[in-house]
């Protein structure tokens, strides 16, 4: 029986998937926390009568910074050194990404649905997104010192 060293490079073994899923529930727990923070800022600045768009923006971006802040650190370490250019991408995507998540909240609310159901029914797509990204983005972090 051949060893996960012997496998081909391009063959998922099963020690990959127990490690991808680790990382996962641990970045789970991690973008849990920062989706707590995320929803009660949310409906807290909404029920203060903030359109929900720059709600949206507001919690947001105070969520996605705690996610990253914790998650790099203790999830996708990277020696714990800062890496302006890893960061700098990050930013460019989280805005593009919270600009856009935010226009769909702001008019599903606006359409009569109530702003928590808007905020949860996104979750799938916005949590698949951010793991994918946070993967590719620190998976190769040797290219992200060189750009320095």
């Amino acid at each position: 029986m051949a060893s996960a060293s012997d496998a081909p490079p391009d063959l998922i073994t099963f020690a990959d998937i127990r490690w991808h899923a680790a990382r996962a529930i641990r970045f789970g727990l991690v973008s849990g926390i920062g989706l707590a923070l995320d929803l009660a800022l949310f409906l807290l600045l909404v029920r203060a009568g903030v359109d929900p768009f720059p709600a949206n923006v507001v919690s947001s971006g105070t969520a996605l910074t705690f996610v990253y802040c914790v998650s790099v650190r203790r999830i996708f370490r990277y020696r714990g050194r800062f890496i302006v250019p890893l960061f700098a991408a990050y930013l460019l995507y989280h805005v593009c990404g919270t600009l856009a998540v935010s226009e769909v909240v702001s008019l599903v609310v606006h359409a009569g649905l109530a702003p928590v159901l808007a905020k949860v029914g996104i979750l799938p797509v916005t949590f698949s997104a951010n793991y994918l990204f946070m993967s590719w983005l620190t998976r190769k972090r040797e290219r992200w010192v060189r750009a320095i």
